[in-house]
C-alpha cells in the first residue's frame, strides 16, 4: 500500500487509546479515551484533505465525493476489554515475525483506518466517482449501538453501505442479537457468583466464594482453583455469536456448585447442555446460538445473561417457545434484529468483485454471519471483511494480530472494491 509508514504510524496512535467503555463526561458520552481517539480518527482524515463532521463525540462522518448517489461505510473505534494472557502490551502496536499486534488490530481500528487509506488513494487518484461516500466511525459498536441510535437522530443514512468488520468475502446477512437474561436460583453454600467481560463474549474467567469445605478431588475433576475460599474457574474466550469456538468459564463453575448440593443441574443443562434443543433451529441463514456471557446484578437479584443470535427469517417469536420449555425464569432484551441484503444486486456485486479480482478465489460464495456489525446501521448494509476464511486473528481474546502479508490484500480489495462503487450511477 502507499505510504504504509504513515499508516503504521497513524495505526500505532490509534491502538494506544483503551476505547472499552468507560464512565461519560460532559463531552464524552463514551469515555475520555474513546473522544480521544475520534477525534485523532478525523484529524487524520482532515490531514488528507477530507471534510469531516463530529456529531457530538458520538459518531464521526468523512465525506468523499458529490454524485447523486450515496454509498455508506462505518466502523468502530471502541473495543472490548483488553483481559489478560497477552504476550505483548495490548495498546502498544508491536510488530512480530510478520504480524501485528494489538487490541483493536482486527477489531475494527485496523480496518476502520485502513478503509480511511483505501479512500484517500481513491481521492488521489483523480477519478471522479459517480457517488458520495459518507463513512462514519463510531465509538459505542461493542456496548450497545448508542453510537448510531443518536447518529440517526443527526442524519439520514445512505440506503447500502458496508463495515469492514466481518469475513470475506463479504456477509449479505446478520443474524439478530438478543440478550436473554435467565434467573439464577438461589445459592445455599456459594456467595459472590462473578464472570464474564461483556454480553458479546464466551466468559473466559469465573469465580464464586465458597461457604463449605470444597474437596480437592471436586476440584481436580472440574480443573478449578480455590484460593482463601474463592474458587476460580478458566475458559477460553470467543465471540459471542460463535461460541463453539470458546470454552465457557461459567460451566465447570456450575457444575461442581451442583455436585457441592445447589440446586443447578437443571440450569447447567439447559443453558449450557443445549437440553431445550435451541441449537437444532437452523435455516439457510444458519442455527440460533445462545452463550450464556456475564453475571449481572438486577434490583437484587441475580441474572446470568446469554448473548443469543437469530438468522432471519427466524426472530424473538421462534425462540420463545423453545425457552418456555426451560422451566426457568427469563426475559428477552432485542438489540439488532435480523436483516438481509439481496445477493445479487451491483452493490453486492460490485464488493464481490474486488475480493475475487484481488484474491483469485472464485469459489468462496458470499455467507450470512452471526456476529452484529455496523453494517446493519444501514437498511441494506454488508460486512465486508477483514478476516479471511479458516484464520483465528483472536478477536476478542488475548494477543489479537493481523499478518502483514493479509494486511496488504486487505487494503487492495477495499481500495478495488471503492474503484468499483465510485463507478455505479
Amino acid at each position: 500500500m502507499k505510504n504504509y509508514d504513515e499508516f503504521y504510524n497513524d495505526l500505532k496512535t490509534l491502538i494506544s487509546f483503551n476505547t472499552e467503555k468507560t464512565q461519560a463526561t460532559l463531552d464524552a458520552p463514551f469515555g475520555v479515551e474513546n473522544k480521544r481517539a475520534l477525534d485523532f480518527f478525523l484529524s487524520v482524515a482532515e490531514r488528507m484533505g477530507f471534510k469531516t463532521i463530529n456529531y457530538d463525540n458520538y459518531v464521526g462522518e468523512i465525506v468523499f465525493g458529490d454524485g447523486e448517489k450515496e454509498f455508506g461505510l462505518i466502523g468502530h473505534l471502541d473495543i472490548v476489554p483488553a483481559g489478560t494472557d497477552w504476550d505483548t502490551e495490548p495498546f502498544t502496536l508491536t510488530e512480530k515475525d510478520g504480524f501485528l499486534f494489538g487490541r483493536g488490530v482486527i477489531d475494527d481500528k485496523m480496518p476502520s483506518l485502513l478503509t480511511l487509506y483505501a479512500l484517500k488513494e481513491l481521492k488521489d487518484s483523480g477519478i471522479k466517482p459517480n457517488c458520495k461516500f459518507r463513512f462514519f466511525v463510531g465509538t459505542n459498536e461493542e456496548s450497545g449501538w448508542k453510537d448510531v441510535e443518536y447518529l440517526k437522530t443527526k442524519t439520514t443514512l445512505p440506503e447500502y453501505g458496508f463495515s469492514p468488520d466481518g469475513i470475506f468475502p463479504l456477509s449479505y446477512a446478520e443474524k439478530g442479537m438478543y440478550e436473554v437474561r435467565f434467573l439464577m436460583p438461589t445459592l445455599k453454600n456459594f456467595h459472590s457468583l462473578c464472570g464474564g467481560t461483556a454480553i458479546n463474549a464466551v466468559c473466559a474467567h469465573a469465580t464464586v466464594i465458597a461457604d463449605t469445605k470444597i474437596d480437592d478431588a471436586l476440584l481436580n475433576k472440574y480443573n478449578v482453583s480455590m484460593k482463601d475460599g474463592k474458587i476460580t474457574a478458566v475458559g477460553i474466550a470467543a465471540h459471542g455469536s460463535s461460541p463453539q469456538l470458546g470454552k465457557n468459564a461459567f460451566k465447570p463453575l456450575f457444575e461442581l456448585m451442583t455436585d457441592a448440593g445447589e440446586d443447578l443441574g437443571h440450569f447447567v443443562d439447559y443453558l449450557f447442555n443445549d437440553k431445550g434443543g435451541v441449537f437444532a433451529l437452523k435455516n439457510e441463514q444458519g442455527n440460533i446460538t445462545l452463550s450464556p456471557n456475564i453475571i449481572k446484578e438486577i434490583e437484587g437479584k441475580t441474572y446470568l445473561s446469554a448473548d443469543v443470535r437469530i438468522p432471519a427469517p427466524f426472530d424473538a417469536s421462534t425462540l420463545i417457545p423453545v425457552l418456555d420449555t426451560f422451566g426457568i425464569e427469563y426475559l428477552i432484551i432485542e438489540s439488532q434484529p435480523p436483516v438481509v441484503v439481496e445477493k445479487d444486486g451491483e452493490f453486492v456485486n460490485a464488493l464481490l468483485s474486488a475480493y475475487r479480482t484481488v484474491t483469485g478465489d472464485i469459489i468462496t460464495k458470499p455467507r450470512s454471519m452471526g456476529g452484529s456489525t455496523f453494517a446493519r446501521a444501514f437498511s441494506k448494509g454488508c460486512s465486508f471483511g477483514p478476516e479471511f476464511p479458516k484464520i483465528n486473528y483472536r478477536i476478542h481474546n488475548s494477543n489479537e494480530n493481523v499478518s502483514l502479508e493479509e494486511l496488504q490484500k486487505m487494503y487492495d480489495i477495499y481500495k478495488t472494491a471503492l474503484i468499483n462503487l465510485s463507478k455505479l450511477s
